[in-house]
C-alpha cells in the first residue's frame, strides 16, 4: 500500500514539474513579443510627443553610430501631425527579429479642422542586438 501511494505521489509531482515546466516555455514564447510591444509602444508615445531625442534612442546602436541627432530628426517632415498611435500586434518571426503593426492616425496636411485624421499601419522590424530590442532603420 505504502509503495502505491509512492507512485501516486511521484506522478503527481512529475505532472505538476512538467505542467510548471510548459508554463515556463509558453511565457518564454511570448517574452520577445510584449518586449517588443513595449519598446515599440514606447517609440509611439516619442513620436506623438515630438520627442525626437527620446525616438532616437530606440534607434540601434550601429545606427546612432554613423547617424546623427541632427540627421535623424531631418528624416521626419512637419506638414504631417500624428494625433495617435497604437501597437496592433507583434509577431516574432526568430527570437532576433519581430514585425510590430502600428495602427497611426495623422491629420492630413492642409485639411480642414472638420476633416477626419488618416488612418495608416506600419510595420516595424525590430531586431535583438545585445539583449535589447531596437527599431530597425528603413530607408
Amino acid at each position: 500500500m505504502a509503495v502505491l501511494l509512492t507512485q501516486v505521489y511521484v506522478r503527481r509531482l512529475a505532472l505538476g514539474v512538467a505542467a510548471v515546466a510548459l508554463a515556463g516555455c509558453a511565457a518564454m514564447a511570448a517574452a520577445p513579443e510584449l518586449a517588443v510591444r513595449e519598446r515599440a509602444t514606447g517609440h509611439w508615445r516619442a513620436r506623438l510627443a515630438t520627442d525626437y531625442d527620446a525616438a532616437y534612442m530606440f534607434m540601434p546602436p550601429s545606427y546612432r553610430a554613423v547617424t546623427t541627432l541632427d540627421g535623424y530628426k531631418k528624416g521626419f517632415g512637419a506638414a504631417v501631425q500624428l494625433k495617435a498611435a497604437q501597437v496592433e500586434r507583434v509577431k516574432c518571426e526568430t527570437q532576433d527579429k519581430c514585425v510590430a503593426t502600428s495602427k497611426v492616425e495623422a491629420n492630413a496636411p492642409l485639411a480642414r479642422r472638420s476633416t477626419p485624421p488618416i488612418v495608416m499601419y506600419y510595420d516595424e522590424v525590430w531586431v535583438r542586438e545585445n539583449g535589447q530590442w531596437w527599431l530597425f532603420p528603413t530607408p
